[in-house]
């Protein structure tokens, strides 16, 4: 039998129970069956290298997933204690908005006192005068009321 490659001949190999040998091959069998095997050896060196370099990649892949895994447990974590944070926070500003009403109301009605006291001291003290009254007010303010009170004058001093 001829074969289309010169230096090769057609003929089946038969291989022997020991390996890749061939039981009466030619000089010519021997380089090709050399050449198969290297390539061979090299695609399964190619292939170790790969399931190597894609366990590296897994693994790598898996070590990102676990710091983003927890970095996203810190993250919850440090959002759930700001909320905790903002909840006290508004908590007390709401008590402390609700105390300064308070004390606006109660410094509304101690004015309101005050100036119904002043108001009634002035009364009694025009009335125990005979002709005229001088006292002091707020702001340096002096107040004279004489018997007839169209004469009321205020003096700044």
């Amino acid at each position: 039998m001829s074969s289309i490659f010169p230096g090769f001949s057609s003929e089946p190999v038969l291989l022997n129970k020991r390996g890749p040998g061939l039981a009466n091959k030619p000089s010519n069998q021997t380089g090709l069956n050399i050449f198969l095997l290297e390539k061979d050896e090299r695609r399964r060196k190619r292939r170790k290298s790969n399931r190597e370099s894609a366990r590296r990649s897994r693994m790598k892949k898996q070590k990102h997933l676990n710091d983003v895994r927890s970095q996203l447990n810190q993250l919850n974590t440090e959002n759930h204690e700001l909320g905790n944070k903002l909840r006290y926070v508004m908590h007390h500003c709401q008590h402390a908005n609700m105390e300064n009403d308070r004390l606006r109301l109660e410094h509304q009605i101690l004015r309101d006192k005050l100036l119904n006291l002043r108001q009634a001291l002035m009364l009694r003290k025009f009335q125990q005068s005979s002709t005229c009254a001088t006292w002091s007010c707020v702001n340096s303010t002096v107040v004279t009321v004489h018997q007839n009170p169209l004469m009321l004058r205020d003096h700044v001093i």
